[in-house]
């Protein structure tokens, strides 16, 4: 159920492969072994315009959101995993960063198939 979202610099497009960050970030979702790799939701999306402090030209955001009952242990493991997948594909990139975010089950709804 853990969705991955890399938020990046378009500009990046041009210096970096996004399916292969993409690639890159889901393996290390799976390697983390939480979750079974088929339930994993890893999507990026570019953005145009943006402002990312006194040197922004470029960045790369993940945000990793997960139901609640992992340990604090767990999810800095996971944020420290997708973090170092990232600054792989980041060279020049001066900001890079990764967040988790605890969703609150009774509020989350999906469809799953029949």
């Amino acid at each position: 159920m853990p969705h991955l979202i890399i938020e990046y610099a378009k500009n990046l497009e041009d210096r970096i492969s996004v399916a292969a960050l993409v690639s890159s970030a889901q393996e290390a979702m799976n390697r983390s072994g939480l979750f079974a790799s088929h339930n994993i939701k890893t999507r990026a999306k570019a953005y145009e315009q943006f402002i990312a402090g006194d040197k922004g030209s470029s960045f790369i955001h993940a945000e990793i959101r997960l139901l609640e009952g992992r340990s604090s242990r767990e999810r800095e493991a996971l944020s420290s995993a997708v973090f170092n997948c990232l600054c792989q594909f980041a060279d020049g990139v001066p900001a890079v960063s990764v967040e988790v975010r605890e969703m609150d089950a009774s509020c989350y709804s999906k469809r799953v198939p029949f």
